[in-house]
């Protein structure tokens, strides 16, 4: 799996409805609503990373969130994001970005969100890596960064990585996996690449990028989801961490 497959995915017309539906339909997470509320300020400047069809952004701005950048991979998630603010009356900006090589100056925005376990969805952890570096550069020093990822150890997972020899995540047997805890999920759109990653693992990687961890938290503990959520999203770890002053 490579990143341009990754993005032939969420370019697909399918998926960007997919998408689309969900900022009608399940708008931010209560646990999102919580850490953003906690760690933002309205008036900061935050940049949404992997924005899709504008979930987190539109959300943030009805929450009352006033300077939003909401950026993507998949031009077609860029256009729908716009198309939907514009309906909305939503204010906030979409352009392609790859969050890995961002164009913005350093030291630009107060906070960073990279929802719905977007950043476990680059391929390669030297890759995720850089984007971590990306994100430490273009935030402000004492810049928040939240984010979410699904978790090799949580009770789902445990079960599905105890079969060694499962060719979903047996190195041996799938060449299209870069490291252990890679997964290649089928949907009715098609199918996606997620990196499964245990906690120490992502702890490291934050580290490494120059961040100091926060707080972390199933998001089963943070909130009590509605049914749309939970029918969204199966239960993800979520993370805050922060650019040293």
């Amino acid at each position: 799996m490579d990143v341009e497959r990754v993005r032939g995915y969420f370019n697909d017309a399918a998926t960007v409805q997919h998408y689309a539906k969900a900022v009608a339909n399940v708008g931010l997470w209560e646990s999102e609503k919580l850490l953003f509320s906690k760690y933002f300020l309205r008036q900061e400047s935050l940049l949404d990373l992997g924005c899709g069809a504008g979930r987190a952004s539109i959300g943030l701005w009805e929450e009352g969130f006033e300077r939003v950048l909401g950026t993507d991979l998949a031009e077609a998630m860029v256009q729908e994001s716009r198309d939907i603010a514009e309906c909305l009356g939503c204010p906030f900006s979409f352009q392609r970005e790859d969050a890995t090589a961002l164009s913005f100056a350093s030291d630009r925005f107060d906070g960073v969100v990279f929802a719905f376990n977007g950043l476990m969805q680059i391929p390669g952890r030297s890759v995720r890596r850089r984007a971590l570096k990306e994100i430490h550069r273009v935030l402000r020093a004492g810049g928040r960064f939240i984010f979410s990822t699904l978790d090799r150890e949580d009770r789902l997972y445990s079960k599905v990585f105890a079969v060694a020899d499962d060719p979903e995540h047996d190195l041996r047997q799938n060449d299209q996996l870069l490291d252990y805890g890679d997964r290649h999920f089928r949907t009715e759109h098609g199918t996606t690449f997620m990196h499964v990653p245990l906690r120490a693992e992502v702890v490291e990687d934050l580290r490494q990028a120059g961040f100091e961890l926060l707080e972390d938290a199933m998001r089963s503990e943070l909130a009590c989801e509605s049914a749309s959520v939970r029918e969204f999203s199966e239960d993800c770890r979520l993370w805050v961490a922060r650019k040293p002053r």
